[in-house]
């Protein structure tokens, strides 16, 4: 042994060194996440041998990053054989070495919170947020547990650091002149040697390259992701062609036609828009549009949550128009706001607000606008975050209402003003247009159940619960019940129409599935105290975001041609729900789940299936039908996007 440590080059032995050292800190990444996750969802009892093989399936992935990184300090160690030696060299591929070390470990820090907020490794999603950097760095300032894993970040890497000290000492120690001079044939043959690992390394596999479907092994998704490398992730993200062409256009956008019941008529054969025609009068209401931050479905106590969360949206839903079964359009808040307003589906990852060419849609706010609404949108914070400031103008908004708009004394976070702070500037704007014999259509983004979570002192409120996500669920229930108890001494009040959905969901439970569905069902709720209108009534037909404005028109008896990808529930059922989450879409009905990644297998599921198994390949005509759903709506969408028909 002492003989193969002594023939073994300097610079190899020092490679290895930083090699395995890698994958030791990559491992210390990977419990902390574990553990993480855990302590914040718990984790269904799998089994040691599925941990075992997660963490194993890390190590292939770990070693594929740590092969890219010192791939190039090899071949330029290799050269240093064969001339005179250069210190300076020595020293510039350790600084490389070291610098890329730094990044990876600070991408996978960030991937723990991340993780544990979306459910899904970190991908290029995260470059949507750069239009505005400063309220980003201050949400993860003023965050505490963003924090924690910045103080993981510093710890990790300064004792790397100070590890790959000791190895370059060691290495510029033991430099062996002799060898550069002597023994070509030797040095060639370990030189090609040291190739051939680094490149079986990088491959992560034998017989093929590894990529991110790789990682699944078993009917649990966590652990399916557990053992993914966040860089190797990130940049497989950014490689993604997340362009949607699985079908023909043509036959997209003629399955879209018949779903909307535009088979027979050639003039729609490629075209969504249909008329929307009532024989009533029509009602001449005011709107007011609440779009709740993270309130997915399962914290109402309705769907069961037992912690009493919510108990004013609880009895809010038993005296209004409630729909059961609604799915976000997608996991972020740009996609919530985006869909809900102009019901268009989220198409992957796409951020169609902050498109350098941003299109006109002609939607519910156009038709409020034309019968004579002030449309008007307020907002907790920046109006530059999500490109609101520059989109919603673009498209039919005749006012915005942002942090610009109030007293620095309001602002308590990286995100602006609380929830109900901005429902009281909601009130006086809404007292004012009142005045001036305007109906208005006001939509509302509240913030608070997002993280910095911040319970607003000097107040009556007083949480029931210890956990701080809980707590901040609680407050978001009374600031809505105090907008509420406000509005109703006001005139306005009885002539309003007041609807209450999330932006999307949040993690719950022990996510199993790919897409963790408590991330996409969301309320519904429409309540009027005019009980003409609105009357008490619970809707189990699946439904999507966007189907919330034109069923609102609808309700109103709105003329008008209907060019989105919406539909009013009350008159129009769709055989499933169906959403965008990331790389990955979801279609989803009372008994199957269907999964199709951009990168990957199909995936359906038995909903009340125990064993949460992967039934894709048993039940081919269920899997098909729903693929074609989804596949045609997402795709035509993207179509509609692409070839400006967004605009009638």
């Amino acid at each position: 042994m002492k003989n193969i440590r002594y023939i073994l080059p300097s610079y190899l032995k020092y490679l290895l060194s930083h090699y395995f050292l890698g994958l030791f800190f990559f491992l210390v990444f990977r419990i902390i996440l574990f553990a993480s996750y855990f302590l914040g969802h718990g984790l269904n009892n799998v089994g040691f041998y599925i941990i075992k093989r997660a963490f194993l399936k890390g190590l292939q992935f770990d070693s594929v990053v740590m092969g890219y990184i010192i791939l190039v300090p090899l071949f330029f160690l290799i050269l240093m054989q064969f001339i005179k030696e250069n210190k300076i060299v020595f020293k510039i591929v350790n600084f490389y070495i070291l610098s890329l070390v730094f990044v990876t470990f600070l991408i996978s820090s960030a991937d723990i919170p991340y993780f544990n907020y979306n459910f899904s490794r970190i991908s290029a999603v995260i470059f949507e947020w750069i239009s505005d950097t400063g309220t980003i760095a201050s949400m993860i300032i003023e965050e505490p547990s963003y924090l924690i894993f910045i103080f993981v970040f510093i710890v990790l890497f300064v004792a790397y650091f100070l590890l790959s000290r000791r190895i370059f000492g060691s290495f510029m120690k033991n430099l062996r002149p002799d060898l550069i001079k002597k023994n070509i044939a030797f040095r060639i043959g370990i030189s090609i040697i040291a190739m051939f690992m680094v490149f079986v390394a990088i491959r992560g596999r034998i017989d093929s390259p590894i990529r991110v479907n790789h990682a699944f092994f078993c009917n649990n998704s966590f652990y399916n992701q557990l053992g993914l490398n966040p860089t190797f992730a990130l940049i497989k993200s950014l490689q993604q062609n997340m362009s949607i062409k699985v079908i023909k256009d043509e036959e997209a956008l003629a399955n879209v036609s018949s779903y909307f019941g535009l088979e027979t008529n050639k003039i729609h054969k490629k075209y969504i828009s249909r008329e929307v025609l009532s024989n009533d009068p029509i009602l001449r209401k005011n709107v007011i549009l609440v779009l709740m931050e993270s309130m997915s479905a399962n914290k109402l106590g309705y769907y069961g949550n037992a912690d009493n969360l919510t108990p004013f949206l609880d009895s809010l839903s038993n005296e209004s128009m409630f729909f059961r079964n609604i799915y976000s359009s997608g996991r972020h808040t740009c996609n919530g706001i985006f869909s809900t307003l102009y019901s268009y589906p989220a198409v992957f990852r796409d951020h169609p607000m902050s498109s350098v060419d941003i299109k006109h849609y002609s939607s519910l706010p156009e038709v409020f606008k034309e019968n004579g609404y002030h449309n008007i949108y307020f907002t907790t914070h920046s109006e530059i975050f999500d490109n609101v400031g520059v989109f919603l103008p673009q498209n039919d908004f005749d006012e915005i209402i942002s942090q610009k708009n109030y007293d620095q004394k309001e602002i308590q976070n990286a995100f602006g003003i609380p929830d109900h702070i901005l429902f009281n500037h909601v009130i006086e704007k809404l007292d004012v247009l009142a005045l001036q014999d305007s109906l208005f259509f006001a939509t509302v983004m509240t913030i608070s159940d997002h993280g910095p979570y911040i319970i607003p002192k000097d107040i009556a409120f007083t949480p029931k619960t210890n956990d701080i996500k809980k707590q901040i669920v609680e407050y978001s229930d009374w600031s809505i019940r105090q907008f509420i108890k406000i509005a109703a001494t006001k005139e306005w009040y009885k002539n309003s129409i007041f609807v209450f959905v999330a932006d999307h969901g949040a993690i719950m439970e022990d996510a199993s599935y790919e897409i963790p569905l408590s991330l996409h069902h969301i309320p519904f709720i429409v309540f009027s105290p005019d009980e003409t209108i609105i009357q008490d009534s619970v809707h189990l037909n699946f439904g999507c975001q966007m189907d919330v404005l034109p069923t609102v028109a609808g309700i109103l008896n709105l003329n008008y041609t209907n060019n989105t990808f919406g539909v009013n529930l009350l008159k129009e059922k769709r055989p499933y729900s169906y959403f965008s989450s990331d790389d990955k879409l979801g279609c989803v009905d009372d008994d199957f789940f269907y999964i199709y990644k951009v990168n990957g297998d199909d995936l359906l599921y038995k909903l009340k299936d125990a064993e949460m198994k992967n039934i894709a390949h048993e039940i081919p005509e269920k899997l098909n039908a729903m693929k074609k759903y989804v596949i045609s709506m997402t795709q035509a969408a993207k179509w509609y996007i692409m070839h400006d028909k967004t605009d009638l």
